[in-house]
């Protein structure tokens, strides 16, 4: 006696050709993905290689602004008055005596 119902009864399975249309379908869906991963993974890269080159950029630009605000402070010192009027305005202080090579 056989039941229909019993978890155990076997199963026949019947195998059918696929229809060519279906198998080129399913073909093109891969090739495109693919194709469309590849590219998504060019791009990651490229993305990537921009934003390590802006780290750079900015860590600079951090040195730089950390330089410049140390100038900054600086500029209030009498060291840095009497600095800048000799070197930039080429000022001297009275009764200095300046030497000039022959040249």
């Amino acid at each position: 006696m056989t039941n229909r119902n019993h978890p155990l009864r076997r199963i026949r399975l019947v195998y059918r050709r696929t229809p060519m249309m279906i198998k080129v379908v399913v073909l093109s869906a891969i090739v495109l993905s693919t194709a469309t991963l590849l590219t998504l993974r060019g791009g990651l890269l490229n993305a990537r290689s921009q934003a390590d080159a802006l780290r750079d950029q900015a860590q600079q630009l951090e040195q730089e602004n950390k330089k410049l605000e140390g100038y900054i402070d600086d500029l209030g010192s009498v060291d840095s008055v009497d600095r800048i009027s000799e070197e930039e305005l080429y000022l001297v202080d009275p009764g200095s005596v300046i030497f000039q090579p022959n040249g």
